[in-house]
C-alpha cells in the first residue's frame, strides 16, 4: 500500500491514498502523523475518512483538468514531471494519448510507484532517478522533453529563477507550473524561515526552501525572457480543492510564443 501514497488514489473501497487531506486539516502536510497519507476507512478516527475521500477527490479532478488540458494542447506529445512522486501526471498523460513521458525524482524508490502504474494502465512512463539541485542549477534529465511540469516544487527550492532557467533549457514547447505566487506585478521573491524542513539541510542560502514564491510580475516576466511568453491560465473549478484554500495559487501553462 505504501508504494502508492502521496497522490491521490483509489486502491480499493476502503482505501484510498493522498496528500489532500492533510493540505486542508492540519497546519503542516508533511507530518507523518496524518497516517502516512495512506487513508484505510476502519482505522481511521470519526470523520476522518468522508474529509480525506472528498478532499482528495478534489485533489485528483484538479491533476486530472491540468494533464487534460496539456493533453489537448500537446496531443502525441512528450512530458517530463521533475518532481513526479508517484507517477501521477505522466502516466495520466500517456493515458490521455501522450508518448515518451518520464517522471523525475530524487527518492529512487518512486520507480516502484510508476512500474505499479504502468502495470496497471498499460502506460510506459519512464523513471528518471534524479533531483534538481540548488547547487548547480541543474539536472541530468538526457533529453529534452515538448512539455516540463512544475508542480508544488519551486516552493521547496532556494534559487527560484535559476529552477525556472533549468525548466526552460528541458522544455522544447512549454512549462506547465502550479503553485502558489505572490499577487503582485512587481518583481519579487519571497520565503519563510531558513531550514525549517531541512529538504537540503545546508548552510545559507540553501536552507531557504520552505514556501519560495515568485510574483506574478516576475513570473511573467522571466518565462517571456525564457521564450515561453504565451500564458494561458487554467481557470477555478469548483470541483477542485476549496477556493479559499486555492486562492494563492496559479495554473499556468507557458507556452512559445
Amino acid at each position: 500500500m505504501a508504494t502508492l501514497n502521496y497522490q491521490p488514489f483509489i486502491l480499493s473501497d476502503d482505501v484510498q491514498t493522498g496528500v489532500a487531506y492533510s493540505w486542508l486539516h492540519s497546519d503542516d502536510p508533511r507530518d507523518d502523523r496524518f497516517w502516512k497519507f495512506v487513508f484505510r476507512r476502519g482505522k481511521l478516527p470519526p470523520g476522518v475518512w468522508e474529509k480525506a475521500a472528498d478532499a482528495n477527490a478534489r485533489l485528483r479532478a484538479m491533476y486530472d483538468d491540468f494533464v487534460a488540458e496539456i493533453a489537448r494542447r500537446y496531443p502525441g506529445g512528450s512530458l517530463l514531471d521533475v518532481a513526479c512522486n508517484n507517477g501521477y501526471f505522466p502516466v495520466r498523460a500517456e493515458q490521455l494519448g501522450m508518448r515518451g513521458c518520464a517522471g523525475m525524482d530524487r527518492r529512487s524508490h518512486h520507480w516502484a510507484s510508476i512500474k505499479v502504474l504502468n502495470n496497471i494502465t498499460g502506460t510506459s512512463v519512464r523513471f528518471v532517478n534524479q533531483g534538481y539541485s540548488p547547487v548547480t542549477h541543474t539536472a541530468k534529465v538526457g533529453k529534452r522533453y515538448d512539455v516540463v511540469v512544475a508542480s508544488a516544487i519551486m516552493c521547496h527550492l532556494p534559487d527560484p529563477l535559476h529552477f525556472l532557467a533549468f525548466l526552460g533549457s528541458v522544455a522544447k514547447e512549454a512549462i506547465f507550473f502550479w503553485g502558489q505566487m505572490l499577487d503582485t506585478d512587481d518583481y519579487r521573491v519571497a520565503y519563510n524561515e531558513p531550514n525549517r524542513f531541512t529538504f537540503t539541510n545546508k548552510q545559507f542560502p540553501y536552507g531557504f526552501d520552505d514556501n519560495t514564491r515568485l510574483s506574478r510580475g516576475l513570473f511573467r516576466k522571466s518565462v517571456e525572457l525564457m521564450g515561453f511568453g504565451k500564458i494561458a491560465e487554467l481557470p477555478y473549478r469548483e470541483t477542485w480543492l476549496p477556493a479559499q484554500w486555492y486562492a494563492p495559487h496559479k495554473a499556468w501553462l507557458c507556452m512559445r510564443a
